[in-house]
């Protein structure tokens, strides 16, 4: 059965989910980059075929990959630089595998909604690939953060691939993964910048 958005505070609240996420959000945002940098802007696509959506981006910071990949293992201090993650707890972590407990909440207008995610995540050097077990907010979500350094700065891919476990229009799903991917980016990209001084 699927579940619609609803008015925050009305009946049909769903739980929402976050990763880096990247989940839902609406238009285009424009990524600055981060404390004044002169980095080129992020690169956000989003696909859909059949209602299984693909967001790819792409973006560089002047800062190595091992503080990337800081960041984005800093699982339990997200909420702290990313607010739309509301919660975030370590479940596990062993052998360079993680299970990462997250809720967010993506706002639209007058509507509201929360996603919930369980996300599975394989640790790599230069990569983390991360996989949603628990199938509340999506049928589907899984997707990798790719690092790599080349000219003294950090190109990253980020790949998500999803699909809703909930009923919303096309367009307007397209335009929140975007906008939500460019948020996140910006917040990284910050984040980044602040630690590595």
């Amino acid at each position: 059965m699927h579940r619609r958005w609803g008015v925050p505070g009305g009946r049909g609240r769903a739980a929402r989910p976050v990763v880096f996420a990247t989940a839902f959000l609406m238009l285009a945002v424009r990524v600055m980059s981060a404390a004044g940098e002169s980095e080129p802007q992020s690169q956000v696509t989003v696909r859909e075929e059949r209602g299984v959506y693909t967001v790819s981006a792409r973006f560089f910071v002047p800062q190595p990959a091992s503080i990337v990949l800081d960041v984005l293992t800093d699982y339990e201090d997200i909420p702290r630089f990313m607010p739309q993650i509301k919660t975030s707890v370590l479940l596990e972590h062993e052998g360079g595998r993680a299970v990462v407990e997250q809720v967010a909440v993506s706002r639209f207008m007058a509507f509201s909604r929360r996603v919930h995610l369980v996300l599975d995540i394989v640790e790599g050097p230069d990569a983390l690939h991360f996989r949603d077990k628990c199938g509340v907010s999506f049928s589907r979500y899984e997707g990798a953060w790719r690092m790599s350094e080349k000219d003294g700065r950090t190109e990253v891919v980020y790949e998500l691939t999803t699909r809703p476990s909930f009923e919303v229009p096309e367009f307007l799903v397209k335009r929140l993964l975007k906008r939500d991917s460019a948020t996140t980016i910006e917040q990284l990209r910050r984040e980044i910048a602040a630690r590595s001084r």
